[in-house]
């Protein structure tokens, strides 16, 4: 399959205030599309354990849309890309979702047991379980653009560990996003996905575009 570009766009300002600022021209310029693409992860990843599938079909309608690929969402291009990485991102999205749960339990058998070893096990899964929510969102992003999964987690890894603060900083804003859209009730079904996914494209295209030009630049002085 042929792998997707998640193409960078130029700018000066702080990329998260850049990120959204692009992300908002784009849902504005394709309402209609980002509506479908909500309403179908959102029913997709209702059983809860489709959700890294559900993701991964979500990122890669908004990058067919980013690369006018078609004339709206190509269409086969998502159904493929999640027939191929179905297993794949549902065993990564299984990761945070085990460790957190994990976390619940110590933390509350540290409450009913005041035993510091559940304490601080509890505090550990947290932790992990925090980190690895944050690598699976260019993890799958990767699956989507059709990365084979272990250059894809391997990117998603690297990504994360060299933007910590952008990671954490999308995560945030990801976080937010659900809650407001939750208070609004239907807003959570025909928005979120949409408006989040392309975000999160927006926001690793912009972060990574200087560390991918940086080898170009060192070519060019030492010739």
């Amino acid at each position: 399959m042929r792998q997707a570009k998640i193409k960078p766009q130029s700018n000066d300002l702080d990329p998260m205030y850049a990120s959204l600022q692009h992300t908002a021209r784009f849902v504005w310029d394709n309402l209609v599309e980002v509506v479908w693409i909500s309403l179908a992860w959102f029913l997709a990843a209702l059983p809860l354990v489709t959700i890294g599938p559900a993701t991964v079909g979500a990122y890669r309608a908004v990058l067919s849309l980013r690369e006018g690929e078609a004339d709206g969402i190509d269409r086969s291009a998502v159904l493929e890309t999640v027939r191929e990485g179905f297993v794949h991102a549902t065993l990564l999205s299984f990761v945070p979702l085990v460790l957190l749960v994990s976390a619940a339990n110590y933390v509350l058998a540290y409450l009913a047991s005041g035993a510091v070893t559940a304490g601080l096990l509890g505090l550990g899964c947290l932790y992990a379980g925090l980190y690895a929510a944050l690598v699976s969102m260019p993890t799958l992003l990767g699956l989507a653009a059709g990365k084979p999964v272990l250059e894809a987690f391997a990117d998603g890894y690297r990504w994360t560990a060299r933007h910590a603060v952008g990671a954490v900083a999308l995560g945030v804003v990801t976080v937010v996003l659900f809650v407001v859209s939750s208070l609004l009730t239907v807003a959570v079904a025909v928005l979120f996905a949409g408006v989040a996914f392309a975000l999160h494209v927006e926001f690793v295209a912009n972060v990574s575009a200087p560390a991918e030009a940086t080898p170009v630049a060192t070519e060019v002085t030492d010739a």
